[in-house]
């Protein structure tokens, strides 16, 4: 950002500039929106760093804070000092106030110190620190409360670590660290942190070795996640080995070899099985055969499981010594067709893309072996052709069934896509065996669901995207969305969006949303969500920038968030205002009556922005639109 200035008097040598009673900005002829003011400015050729001795900042000509000494640089160098503050105010912590230090250490590493002032709560300081190398990279993260006022004296400290780090340590070996932990449940809904969503009830925690040869690749990790508020806790994986055949092995000209295997440690002390080994194997013969045409794929598996479970409980030798083997036979067919055609009077060209595929998995009792990193997947359009409706390997779905589906498209003369209609439905050959496992019972079904997918871009801007899961024997609509997206450039978004979703974990829930909606509280058996929400954003004047959203729970009658956001920016400074109210996430107390009177968190922020001086960007959308309960998405299907 160039910058201009002003002085009384200017004394000039080959290494140095220093101007007396001077001025600094990096707004244009005319315009004073910010300056630097000083009594003595020097300026280092150099170097590339200035000094300022008296220093008076000022906003339109109003002084806003008073510096000894300054040091700042006059070109891309970094320079430790002083960042601009940030002011907010809510109901959980009062009045918010940070004031981030930066040093610059190094060329390739550097550290933020932030001491954050909360009225209610007391002094916090926050850390920050990012490092990179040819080989490494990563950031380290830490947050300290030594005493929260709102809270009793014996409470104890509260903190929060978080360390992201990833390797390459050769062309074939890469590692990763994603780690994060807080001294209490409600660290997140109270105090926030720059890493992780108010909202979020859970903490990801992983470690990992991976290798790619040519022919195999290993993948060797920890994983674990840690539980917010009164739930079950997750099990670990300690550790989890996965081996699989990156490059299939040519057995004839066609057939081909594949295989994959994993095995596992998992625990958890609070669930029956406090603990399992599991080792998988799964050897596959394919037969593809693959044209520009069509598409045809024959293959068959062997899946073997073998489970040893421990318990704090008496097991039977049929629960502390499980195997399982399935053999799995597949065979799926795509024909590709092309043509072209007029849409709406442009020349395009249109494809059908109808398949099948034929899925073979015999039935096996599964329901003493512990679910420990099992659960369904959605059934939207293209987990029909999915082999097994579950993650994991704690379940595979027994199936002798028939999945029909078929896709068109149309492209404009540069490919553009322009339409997409997706439709397609399973066909139980066989009806499932039904069992008394909680994960599988519901699978049984003569037909499965109806599923369709369509994404149209309508005009110019504008788009219309929608899903659909219909239930063929119940006749009942399983979930649903339909979008409109208005999509004119980075700061003009719009969406209105409708989503419907029954019984999930027993509740019913129906959506009305303009730039979308979303489930904000764990299902309970018998209640019934639906909720109405606006968002938009959009320039009203030159230079400003209006963002709003509101989301209302109709069937409770109460607001659930809602965020109201002004901002400025000019070549060369920026200021954004958000005003901010939303349910308050309490992950400390099961909820269980939806009806029951929600308590609401009000608050505010302030942000500035001065290019040029410690910031070279403005403000964008999208980090506002994270921001809150719910946030965009593009487009809103319902996988999302």
């Amino acid at each position: 950002q160039a910058g201009r200035g002003a002085a009384n008097a200017l004394v000039a040598s080959a290494d140095e500039l220093r101007l007396e009673q001077a001025l600094f900005t990096t707004c244009p002829q005319q315009d004073n929106s910010w300056g630097l003011h000083a009594e003595e400015i020097s300026i280092a050729a150099d170097s590339g760093w200035g000094e300022a001795r008296h220093a008076v900042f000022k906003i339109k000509d109003i002084p806003v804070f008073y510096l000894p000494y300054l040091t700042f640089p006059v070109d891309d160098q970094r320079k430790s000092g002083v960042l601009l503050p940030k002011v907010g105010s809510s109901q959980r912590v009062g009045l918010d106030f940070e004031l981030p230090y930066y040093f610059n250490l190094a060329e390739n590493y550097d550290l933020t110190l932030t001491p954050r002032y909360m009225s209610k709560r007391g002094t916090q300081l926050k850390s920050e620190f990012r490092y990179l190398t040819t080989e490494h990279q990563g950031l380290l993260q830490l947050e300290y409360l030594h005493n929260d006022n709102d809270k009793p004296r014996d409470f104890g400290q509260r903190y929060l670590g978080h360390l992201s780090h990833r390797s390459d340590f050769t062309s074939r070996w890469r590692g990763y660290i994603d780690f994060t932990d807080v001294s209490d449940d409600a660290y997140l809904t109270e105090l926030g942190s720059d890493y992780n969503s108010q909202s979020d009830s859970q903490l990801y925690r992983e470690a990992s070795l991976s290798y790619f040869g040519d022919s195999v690749h290993s993948h060797l990790k920890v994983q674990g996640f840690e539980i917010l508020g009164n739930y079950n806790q997750a099990y670990q994986a300690l550790p989890q080995l996965s081996l699989a055949a990156a490059k299939p092995e040519q057995l004839t000209e066609h057939l081909q070899w594949l295989w994959q295997g994993q095995y596992a440690h998992f625990r958890n002390d609070q669930a029956f099985y406090s603990s399992a080994d599991r080792l998988h194997l799964e050897p596959t013969l394919r037969l593809p055969l693959i044209t520009p045409a069509f598409e045809l794929t024959a293959e068959t598996s062997l899946l073997y499981t073998y489970y040893q479970q421990k318990s704090t409980q008496q097991l039977t030798d049929e629960q502390s010594e499980i195997s399982r083997a399935l053999p799995k036979v597949r065979l799926h067919a795509r024909v590709n067709f092309e043509r072209e055609y007029d849409w709406f009077g442009e020349q395009a060209l249109q494809t059908f893309e109808p398949q099948v595929q034929y899925l073979y998995i015999p039935f096996r009792d599964q329901s003493q072996i512990g679910l420990y990193d099992t659960t369904r997947l959605q059934d939207d359009y293209y987990g029909l052709f999915r082999q097994n409706r579950f993650s994991g390997l704690d379940r595979i779905n027994e199936a002798n069934q028939l999945t029909v589906g078929w896709t068109t498209r149309f492209y404009d003369n540069t490919d553009n896509e322009l339409f997409r209609f997706s439709l397609g439905q399973i066909f139980f050959l066989k009806e499932p065996e039904i069992t008394d496992d909680l994960l599988t019972q519901d699978l049984v079904s003569t037909e499965s669901m109806l599923a369709s997918e369509m994404i149209w871009h309508w005009y110019r801007r504008w788009y219309v995207s929608s899903a659909v899961q219909y239930d063929i024997d119940s006749k009942k609509l399983i979930k649903s969305n339909a979008s409109l997206d208005y999509r004119g450039s980075e700061n003009t978004l719009f969406q209105l969006n409708h989503r419907y979703s029954r019984a999930v974990s027993g509740a019913e829930i129906q959506q009305l949303g303009l730039f979308g909606a979303h489930r904000y509280s764990r299902a309970v058996s018998g209640a019934e969500i639906q909720q109405l929400g606006l968002f938009g954003a959009v320039p009203i004047k030159q230079n400003w920038q209006l963002i709003a959203s509101y989301y209302r729970d109709v069937t409770n009658h109460r607001m659930i968030d809602a965020n109201l956001g002004l901002q400025y920016e000019s070549c060369c400074w920026a200021v954004r205002l958000v005003a901010r109210r939303q349910v308050r996430v309490d992950l400390e107390s099961s909820i269980t009556d939806l009806s029951q009177l929600a308590r609401l968190d009000s608050g505010f922020s302030l942000q500035f922005v001065f290019k040029g001086f410690g910031d070279k960007a403005g403000f964008g959308v999208s980090d506002m639109l994270s921001n809150g309960i719910f946030s965009y998405r593009r487009p809103y299907l319902l996988t999302n």
